[in-house]
């Protein structure tokens, strides 16, 4: 879910530097048509594992994103990768095609990931900034009443592009740590959801909220996010005291 957003607000940004025509709001994932991702992953065959699955990564990426935040920028970068090579792959000819390009963006990326790390990681800053710059211009309109300005989003998806992607090269770990809050927080609270939507009394009291209430999607995604990055760096800073400890003894 989050992949896709980002990706569409990637596209947003890229499409309106190169004038109008280019891109419609429209491309990117509304909150009820997240939810309706979210309805028709409980209702899918093995729903409730992939929703588990979901749940569990999303808490590895919230509170060790910074431990091993290299293997999750690969894994990041395999999954763009393959989408891309996806969508790549449905325009050209041939049988099967966008599976192949598919498997091949993922492992391209995935390989380029590891000698590139720093450019990896301001991709995804910059990514991650996207999404966050585009949601909270489109929160802060909707709050104060001024849908029209909704239209203007791609301009905090801009900043927040611009600003997260070139702070991964200044302050990394603090970037590091913005990144795997925000989409541990994502999946976790995605998992979580598609698991209780999936019994008829959860669905029937979450449904209609998660549709329509700005404030409620803001909640459930902003605090779990704060909570992973008060946690990365309150862990990060006894790690570095001990780490500075040991080093003093010898």
């Amino acid at each position: 879910m989050d992949l896709r957003s980002v990706i569409a607000l990637a596209q947003a940004t890229t499409a309106e530097s190169s004038g109008p025509g280019g891109f419609s709001l429209s491309d990117v994932p509304t909150q009820g048509q997240i939810v309706d991702w979210l309805v028709e992953l409980s209702g899918a065959q093995f729903g409730a594992i992939l929703a588990m699955v979901l749940f569990a990564c999303g808490l590895v990426y919230m509170l060790q994103g910074w431990k091993i935040f290299k293997i999750l920028v690969i894994a990041n970068a395999a999954v763009l990768g393959a989408i891309l090579g996806f969508h790549i792959g449905a325009y050209l000819h041939g049988q099967n095609t966008w599976l192949y390009t598919g498997i091949g963006g993922g492992m391209l990326l995935a390989v380029l990931a590891g000698p590139l790390m720093n450019y990896a990681v301001s991709l995804m800053g910059g990514l991650a900034g996207s999404f966050l710059g585009y949601g909270l211009w489109g929160y802060l309109a909707d709050t104060i009443g001024r849908g029209e300005l909704v239209q203007y989003a791609w301009v905090g998806a801009l900043i927040g592009l611009i600003t997260l992607g070139l702070l991964a090269f200044v302050i990394l770990k603090t970037v590091v740590t913005i990144i795997t809050s925000v989409q541990g927080s994502l999946m976790t609270v995605s998992g979580i959801v598609a698991l209780l939507i999936k019994h008829e009394p959860f669905r029937q009291a979450l449904e209609t909220p998660l549709r329509e209430n700005t404030h409620l999607a803001a909640l459930l995604v902003g605090v779990p996010a704060v909570i992973g990055i008060a946690f990365q760096s309150t862990a990060s800073k006894k790690a570095k005291k001990k780490s500075g400890g040991g080093g003093g003894g010898g």
